[in-house]
């Protein structure tokens, strides 16, 4: 044996030295020459790694397992199974040492002295009550059903499982402190390695009362020690719990051949008393028929928020402990190191540990949220105070974020699945949100320069992962047009196990690192395959995108990991452009601009890189300047007909506007290339077809032409069907349908705007911006139909969004507001006015909250409610109304403002209507007066003032009937050359003229005629 190991105790017992060998074999073999290279390679101290090779003291597992992995051995049940004999040896030849006749008597070899021990024995199996919560917080629901279930005598094992950190020891303490109070004996076993669940079982059947000749006899294997414990279990007169904590390898309860939960081992039901276990396991199947499960989740923000100021409540006001809870997700784990760190701190903790830091700086709660985002997860372990026991060393590690799931994952490796360790270091690289599962291919993910992991193994890692409660399974449902297709199987993980992941990555080989890396990108660039453009992939990419900005952020600076992380960030960028996200789209961009920034100048990603920057963070000149950059080098580098050409083309082609026939000609020059390239039902075919059909409207070449246009870019959406719009980009879309509003083609745009709508609710983005400026729309153009309440139905449907979840969804909000107004003039013309007045009364007085009385948008809401009171006959109402406000618009902004001479019209319709001719007349005259000076006395609103003005001079005798037919034939014939013989206008004319024709129009009550 290697000196630098140091020798071989040989006083001690055979099975230790043979053990002590046996480690120093595996580590010569790991290339280790002494024990100051073991302790350094294993983190390990030197002194406990000396003491287990020279057989003067026999490891624990936690420790065993560290030298064990330090030197590539997989820590397994045999090594336990010798681990465990080794210190049963140990404990042998003390106990004989202290009991033998005379020197030399070899323990071995004789019959177990009769226990004698050296010290006082510190071993038990008391509940540690004193490590319990000021208060337990967010557990009330288990807590009731587990007290309900001891108190009616539950014989079946019950189950709290969940993941490593998330309180299901301090649970399971709660109810024996319960079951204590009310005189139930309680035995508190840890299950973390074998020794201790055997020790503890020896300890119980003691207490029960056993003789120790069965004791000894069960323990030295003549009889079955299970079948003892579980016989004076059950014959206890005093109703017991017992508690197995840290069960997180089930086969240690088990019997020689057998599982957990068959009845057989260390693990049975009883009609005496109820059995809790605490384990990171949640496969029923493992512990069996005779038990029940409950999962132990995280705590909701508002119980971590409580749980924070229990323990640190000086720290900090509730709103930044909320903040915190929430940055930690509501682990317990978490919360109790972030609380105890800053109580300590409160006491002077930490004082030479600052870091040259504000002393301010990690004592409250907003500090600590700081120090964390700067820090990572590591910084949550100075909350625990270190044991200086290298034995208790298993403990303390289970009380760490940054150690207590790598306790989970040696398990896995015991069990021959290196696997899951590999794919919780892929997925630390993601962002704490559903992952799509198809996304993991095996292929993809291999991390070794080996082989690509069998289909099977990985899904057993898979399997094994979700069953320590590592990992959730959630099933993302597609919903709208794609509701039919099966939910998409996602995996979840909670932020600090990711975090905690992410920081072994780091600290890991350069190795390990790329390759971990390499394989991540691979998967993300297959998860950015589908079309980011396409609204029907749009699910999908709500899942992807998150992922994309995470690992790109995070990814190291080699370019066979960042080139194809970049490609998806341009696919992501697409993504939250096309989908109106502006702002993400804008945070992309910055993130594609930084890390992108180490390829050359002209590489074409790179001047993709540049285009998009420039279109999200750039304005006016600046951009325009940098697109003509970007399109100099790609012309030189990909040509002039490459995709990514035509984008940048397009974009400074739409800053022609100056040069409308240069402008046009360049559009038509990229539409023709895009046809040429991409085909004529592209989305950025469509798209830059949308905007040529723009200018050539704007340009005035005639109705005709730029109808054509629409009408072309409609029949491409439409050549499957109908209603297939999938190709053309939303904005697009919409800005068709606006363009078939402005033409009055009403039945035409609100097919379009219904069809787009329809896609933001099938693809979750009811609510968006997008999605409300379309409902006003639609909203706007059913009432110009007249279809009042379907109009009512569209923004009812929207109405609820506005929940006062936070200020963009406050019924107050400006466009709530907006809404809700329009929503009331709507209601007021399919005959619910009471509903109309209450909703508009309401949009008012929110307004007055914010706004002078004298304010436009006041003015223009108390003009409506006029109109809404007239309908309800409450005409005196809505004359103070429109008095009020049509003096207030003239003295603020003239007799000759729009907003003044519509006011002084509305009155003036009313007070003829309601019997007051002679002050109606005045103010027609004063309107039409207006009218004639800024619009020309042919323009359709002076027209109509006059039809009016003439109508009300007949209804007070000053025009007889001849006179009043000649000026109203007049006036229509004006009003039918400019709007057409169907419109409105005309229509209204014609009423009248008919009704004096026929003798039917009553000077007296003009009510009754034509009050439209």
């Amino acid at each position: 044996m290697a000196v630098g190991f140091g020798q071989v105790d040989a006083a001690a017992p055979q099975v230790v030295r043979e053990f002590a060998d046996r480690l120093r074999s595996v580590a010569q073999a790991a290339g280790y020459v002494g024990v100051r290279e073991l302790a350094a390679g294993t983190g390990v101290g030197r002194t406990t790694v000396s003491d287990a090779l020279t057989a003067k003291r026999v490891p624990t597992w936690s420790t065993l397992a560290a030298l064990l992995r330090g030197c590539d051995i997989t820590p397994d049940r045999d090594w336990a199974k010798a681990c465990e004999a080794a210190r049963e040896a140990m404990e042998r030849g003390k106990r004989a040492a202290k009991g033998a006749s005379r020197p030399g008597d070899e323990p071995d070899d004789q019959a177990p002295a009769a226990p004698s021990p050296i010290g006082p024995g510190t071993f038990s199996i008391r509940a540690p009550y004193g490590e319990l919560p000021p208060r337990l917080r967010g557990r009330d629901e288990l807590l009731n059903q587990l007290e309900s279930k001891l108190a009616a005598g539950e014989s079946r094992v019950q189950v709290l499982y969940g993941l490593g950190g998330c309180g299901k020891t301090t649970v399971a303490l709660h109810l024996a402190r319960h079951a204590r109070d009310r005189g139930y004996s309680v035995f508190w076993l840890s299950a973390s390695t074998p020794d201790r669940m055997i020790t503890g079982m020896k300890e119980v059947v003691r207490e029960l009362g056993a003789e120790e000749e069965a004791i000894e006899a069960a323990w030295s294997g003549r009889i079955s020690a299970t079948d003892l414990v579980w016989r004076e279990l059950d014959a206890s007169e005093r109703p017991w719990l017992v508690v197995v904590d840290n069960a997180d390898e089930p086969g240690w309860l088990a019997p020689e051949g057998g599982s957990p939960g068959d009845g057989t081992g260390w693990l049975r039901s009883s009609p005496a008393g109820m059995t809790v276990v605490t384990s990171r396991l949640s496969n029923p199947d493992v512990w069996g028929r005779e038990s029940e499960t409950h999962r132990v989740g995280v705590l909701s923000p508002e119980d971590g928020r409580d749980v924070l100021l229990d323990l640190a409540g000086q720290s900090g006001d509730p709103a930044e402990a909320l903040v915190l809870s929430e940055r930690l997700d509501g682990l317990p784990l978490a919360l109790k190191l972030a609380g105890s760190y800053l109580a300590r701190s409160a006491r002077g903790a930490g004082l030479l540990r600052r870091n040259g830091r504000s002393l301010s700086r990690v004592r409250t709660f907003a500090a600590y949220t700081e120090a964390l985002g700067e820090a990572g997860a590591s910084f949550l372990d100075q909350g625990e105070e270190w044991r200086l026991d290298e034995s208790d060393m298993e403990r303390t590690y289970r009380r760490l974020v940054s150690r207590t799931w790598e306790i989970s994952l040696d398990l896995l490796d015991e069990q021959q699945l290196p696997e899951a360790r590999s794919l919780m270091r892929l997925l630390s690289c993601c962002a704490p949100a559903p992952l799509p599962v198809e996304l993991l291919d095996p292929a993809l993910w291999n991390t070794t320069s080996d082989s690509d992991p069998a289909l099977d193994r990985a899904d057993r890692a898979l399997e094994a992962l979700i069953d320590l409660s590592l990992i959730d399974v959630v099933d993302i449902a597609p919903g709208g047009a794609l509701k039919d297709q099966e939910p998409l199987p996602c995996l979840v993980s909670h932020r600090l196990v990711l975090e905690a992941n992410a920081l072994r990555l780091a600290g890991g080989s350069p190795q390990e690192r790329i390759a971990v890396w390499n394989a991540i990108a691979r998967i993300i660039e297959k998860g950015a395959e589908p079309t980011p453009e396409q609204p029907r992939n749009w699910p999908w990419w709500r899942l992807v995108a998150p992922h994309v900005v995470a690992t790109l952020t995070a990814a190291p600076d080699n370019d066979e990991v960042l080139l194809p992380l970049l490609r998806s960030g341009l696919a992501a960028y697409a993504f939250h452009t096309f989908s109106n996200r502006f702002d993400s789209a804008a945070e992309i961009a910055r993130l594609l601009e930084e890390r992108g920034a180490l390829l050359a100048s002209n590489h074409p990603l790179r001047l993709s890189i540049r285009h998009r920057a420039a279109l999200s963070l750039l304005e006016g000149q600046e951009q325009l300047s940098e697109f003509e950059q970007v399109l100099s080098e790609q012309l030189t580098v990909l040509g002039p007909e490459h995709p990514e050409t035509l984008i940048t083309r397009h974009d400074i082609a739409m800053y022609m506007k100056e040069d409308s026939a240069q402008q046009e000609a360049e559009l038509r020059a990229v539409l023709d290339a895009r046809r040429r390239t991409l085909g004529p039902a592209d989305c950025y075919t469509l798209l830059t077809h949308g905007a040529l059909a723009s200018v050539v409207e704007a340009r005035g070449h005639g109705d005709d032409e730029f109808k054509a246009e629409y009408r072309a870019l409609i029949e491409h959406t439409r050549s499957t069907t109908p209603e297939d719009h999938r190709f053309l980009p939303l904005h697009s879309r919409h800005q068709m349908a606006h363009a078939l509003d402005s033409t009055e083609r009403w039945a035409e745009a609100e097919s379009e705007y219904r069809s787009v709508l329809d896609d933001l609710e099938e693809y979750g983005e009811l609510g968006s911006n997008l999605y409300r400026d379309l409902t006003k729309c639609l909203a706007k153009n059913l009432q110009k139909q007249q279809k009042y309440t379907e109009a009512v139905e569209v923004i009812d449907k929207l109405l609820p969004w506005f929940d006062s979840r936070d200020l963009e969804h406050s019924p107050a909000s400006p466009w709530a507001l907006h809404i809700r107004h329009l929503r009331g003039d709507i209601l007021a013309k399919c005959d619910r006015s009471v509903e109309a007045e209450a909703e508009i009364r309401a949009v008012l007085e929110e307004r007055l909250k914010t706004s002078d009385p004298n304010d436009s948008v006041i003015l223009s809401e108390r003009h409506c409610l006029a109109h809404v009171l007239e309908g309800m006959n409450k005409c005196t109402e809505a004359q103070y109304e429109l008095r009020d406000v049509a003096h207030t618009y003239a003295k603020i902004l003239g007799s000759n403002d729009k907003h003044t001479r519509g006011s002084r019209f509305c009155l003036a319709r009313s007070l003829h209507i309601h019997g007051h001719p002679e002050e109606a007349l005045d103010l027609y005259e004063q309107v039409l007066a207006a009218e004639v000076a800024e619009l020309g006395s042919n323009h359709s609103d002076t027209l109509v003032t006059r039809f009016r003005r003439d109508q009300c001079r007949y209804d007070m005798g000053v025009l007889k009937s001849a006179d009043a037919l000649a000026t109203l034939e007049s006036t229509k014939a004006k009003q039918a050359e400019i709007a057409g013989d169907d419109h409105p206008r005309v229509s209204a004319i014609n009423r009248v003229i008919s009704a004096i024709k026929d003798g039917e129009f009553d000077k007296q009550k003009p009510a009754s005629i034509d009050q439209d």
